[in-house]
């Protein structure tokens, strides 16, 4: 959770780290300009099914908009069930990659012949 949950910080982190102006994430809701300041100031609260959009926009899961999350999750929301396993393979290869230096193992090598072959099809 964030330190001191507050929906309108993350809400702005989102939206800034999109590169998205308050009147475009409106526009993306099908709200105004001010109703966007007003969930980002905390003086109201997006219902259940903005919130739902919101999380779908920015890629992060309603826990994380809610401050349960700590991080951004990747979610695999319309992806096919075979595109879902290569997100969540590059995934670990990324963090396994992290974790060493150095040039590029077999297995990252795989995960890119895996996306390349999702892309493929």
């Amino acid at each position: 959770m964030h330190e001191a949950y507050d929906l309108g910080m993350i809400l702005k982190e989102l939206r800034l780290k999109a590169g998205l102006s308050q009147k475009q994430l409106g526009e993306k809701i099908n709200r105004d300009k001010g109703i966007i300041s007003r969930y980002e100031s905390n003086l109201q609260t997006p219902p259940f099914e903005t919130m739902r959009e919101l999380s779908r926009i920015f890629n992060v899961s309603m826990d994380y908009l809610a401050g349960f999350e700590p991080h951004d999750a990747i979610t695999t929301f319309k992806l096919t069930p075979e595109q879902s396993d290569v997100l969540l393979y590059l995934s670990e290869v990324f963090r396994r990659h992290n974790e060493s230096i150095g040039k590029m193992t077999d297995e990252e090598y795989t995960a890119l012949g895996r996306v390349y072959a999702c892309f493929m099809k």
